[in-house]
């Protein structure tokens, strides 16, 4: 596990998802000029505690990593060298604080802010049937789409399309036609469905995947300027 920890920080994922929209949805609806303020706040990830801040134009991850690993898997790692008190990591700009604990151990502290979307050109909210819909550019006619559910007690389902998606139940409801490419590792799929599909699809749990759901809590509100 701590070694894990470790490959975790140095590791850069990039994707898209499976099923991209050819243009922003909901297709009649026009772009917000800022998140609605019900949906703004501070909000906490059920499934790792992590921070998430909703203003009314950006929507930011803050996550704290506390690990401790060997001295020598650092040392064997061709991306990581620790000199003092700090680990530098290979394409990571900031260096890491570190404590050495002994001559074998050393423990850390990564904090990651990462800016899921915010307001501009290629990434659009719009608002449907009391959701928020995040529209986000990937390239021409490529836009991935996502959904802020409203819950009770101000709580927020986040809703994706994902690798778990049901492809076969994209496919009953409208057309695809598949992007697919070599430097893909799995199939992909662009669709332009008609608003009647898109409500389907919507309503759809095995394509629209709750990725994560937001317990609202209080915070301070210095920290969500």
């Amino acid at each position: 596990m701590r070694i894990l920890i470790l490959v975790l920080i140095v590791m850069v994922i990039s994707c898209s998802p499976p099923v991209v929209f050819e243009q922003a949805y909901p297709s009649d609806q026009e772009d917000l000029k800022e998140i609605p303020s019900s949906f703004q706040g501070a909000f906490i990830c059920e499934s790792d505690s992590a921070l998430v801040l909703i203003s009314d134009n950006s929507i930011v991850l803050h996550k704290t990593h506390y690990f401790d690993t060997n001295v020598r898997h650092v040392e064997e790692r061709e991306d990581c060298k620790i000199v003092d008190d700090k680990m530098y990591v290979t394409g990571r700009l900031e260096c890491i604080a570190v404590t050495l604990v002994n001559d074998t151990l050393v423990r850390g502290i990564v904090k990651e802010t990462d800016t899921l979307f915010v307001m501009q050109e290629e990434s659009v909210a719009r608002m449907y049937n009391g959701h928020l819909v995040i529209n986000q550019q990937i390239k021409e006619k490529e836009w991935s789409v996502s959904l802020l559910a409203p819950e009770f007690g101000g709580n927020i389902s986040f809703k994706a399309i994902t690798n778990t998606t049901n492809i076969k139940n994209v496919k009953k409801v409208t057309h695809t036609t598949d992007i697919t490419s070599g430097r893909d590792k799995s199939s992909r799929y662009r669709v332009r469905p008609t608003m009647k599909e898109f409500d389907e699809l919507l309503a759809d749990d095995k394509v629209f995947v709750e990725c994560e759901y937001l317990k609202r809590v209080q915070l301070d509100p210095i920290f969500l300027n």
